[in-house]
């Protein structure tokens, strides 16, 4: 992957951006100093001097208006850019309240700023006048605009860096900002991997217990990471959820998972089904039924071979939202599962109301059923509830020969976890399904 170029440099002199620019970032001061000015008439009025730290060119990205005043490097200077359509993401995802504050807040800025420039050309022209009191009767007008401008800046920056509660060492301020510029980071990296095609689709067998045959495969998106590393998602999903970047990953992941079960089933004549997890992000994208829908014919997948897995989490914040998508999901021909059950709250109400046909219970439970008989009779109990509703029941993070036989002795059904298998290759599952059973690993 090409470096990303993350800083921006600026000699003595060089302006960062001038008044009447469009606003494309705002900026981080890493090092050096940066003279924010108004110019009239050809005529300067310095305004605020910023160092280390500080923040400038966020007023023409948030309200996405020009520039009002110019930005130009005094000594060699350091910036982190952070460009327009974070700001504007990160603003559209806050509270309603949030946006009328900085609308507001932006709004009296400018008033000042225009009220700086209409001081400014009075004073020109006062300076011209004998009257000595009219001249300075003017320049105390501009020191209380200026006083203005300045005070406002100083209960931003105060509202920013105040020490946290929760320490009394750190300071508020440096960590957002550290915190700023990390997300940022992470976000160009992700979009660039993206872009890239840097993520790598992994598939962890699911077994038939009574078997031991793979019957299916749940597709696992993994980060080919630049430095040679394979990034699992706990490194990764949580940042492309927040950013929005899920949507566009989420049906990359759809598209790569859903070409291979076609291959599987048309090429291979194999009779497998392959499952793809669903962020709860993604039900926020109204295109989302119709173009998982549209992906399965493109890739000449089998929809009643696509399994869907939805995380309980997604139920549970919003339900409404889950019950309308997931029976269009449903009416597809696609399978729907609800992945991790029985790690929230009122699960058993879900079972009755989504059109689920599969039940993965969790490894917490799987784990736990040689230890206590308690996880026992919950795990037995899940099982034939699942049955009695018609449902297909998997078993996650078997880990071992007892969990194994536990789960089979209990009818479960299906089973995942490394005592069959990791997560493999495209290469490697085909290989696998080339056997009459699997290697057991445990």
């Amino acid at each position: 992957m090409d470096s990303i170029e993350l800083q921006t440099s600026f000699d003595t002199d060089e302006y960062i951006f001038r008044e009447g620019d469009p606003g494309d970032c705002a900026y981080i001061i890493e090092s050096g100093m940066v003279e924010i000015s108004l110019n009239k008439e050809g005529r300067k009025l310095v305004v605020a001097t910023l160092t280390k730290g500080d923040i400038l060119g966020e007023m023409a990205i948030i309200d996405r208006l020009a520039r009002t005043a110019s930005a130009v490097a005094i000594v060699p200077t350091v910036v982190t850019p952070i460009p327009l359509d974070y700001v504007s993401q990160k603003i559209e995802q806050s509270d309603p309240t949030v946006r009328m504050f900085l609308r507001l807040a932006m709004a009296r800025y400018r008033d000042l700023n225009a009220r700086l420039g209409q001081v400014f050309e009075g004073l020109s022209v006062a300076q011209d006048m004998t009257p000595d009191d009219t001249y300075a009767s003017t320049t105390m007008e501009l020191k209380s605009v200026v006083s203005q401008f300045t005070e406002m800046q100083k209960r931003i920056d105060s509202a920013v860096t105040k020490p946290s509660y929760d320490s009394g060492v750190s300071v508020f301020g440096e960590k957002t900002l550290r915190d700023t510029k990390i997300l940022v980071t992470e976000e160009k990296l992700l979009k660039s991997a993206l872009k890239k095609m840097e993520f790598r689709l992994y598939y962890q067998p699911i077994i038939e217990l009574s078997s031991n045959r793979i019957v299916g495969g749940e597709a696992l998106v993994r980060w080919n990471h630049p430095s040679g590393k394979l990034v699992s998602p706990s490194h990764f999903i949580a940042r492309a959820e927040s950013c929005g970047l899920i949507v566009d990953l989420g049906y990359w992941i759809a598209e790569a998972a859903c070409s291979f079960q076609g291959r599987l089933c048309n090429d291979l004549q194999r009779d497998i089904f392959i499952t793809i997890n669903l962020s709860s992000k993604q039900f926020e994208d109204k295109f989302l039924v119709p173009s998982l829908a549209d992906i399965m014919d493109r890739t000449g997948a089998r929809r009643e071979q696509i399994k869907f897995e939805i995380t309980e989490s997604l139920l549970m914040d919003n339900p409404e939202l889950a019950t309308q998508m997931l029976h269009q999901l449903k009416e597809t021909g696609a399978k729907l599962a609800i992945d991790d059950f029985g790690t929230g709250y009122s699960s058993f109400s879900y079972l009755h109301r989504f059109p689920f046909d599969t039940l993965k219970i969790d490894r917490v439970f799987v784990s736990a059923m040689s230890r206590s008989e308690k996880s026992n009779q919950i795990v037995k109990s899940l099982v034939n509830l699942s049955h009695d509703l018609g449902m297909d029941v998997v078993a996650e993070g078997i880990e071992s020969g007892k969990e194994a036989e536990l789960m089979h002795k209990y009818k479960t059904g299906f089973g995942q976890g490394f005592y069959f298998s990791k997560p493999v290759t495209e290469t490697e599952f085909v290989r696998l399904l080339q056997r009459p059973k699997i290697e057991l690993a445990g």
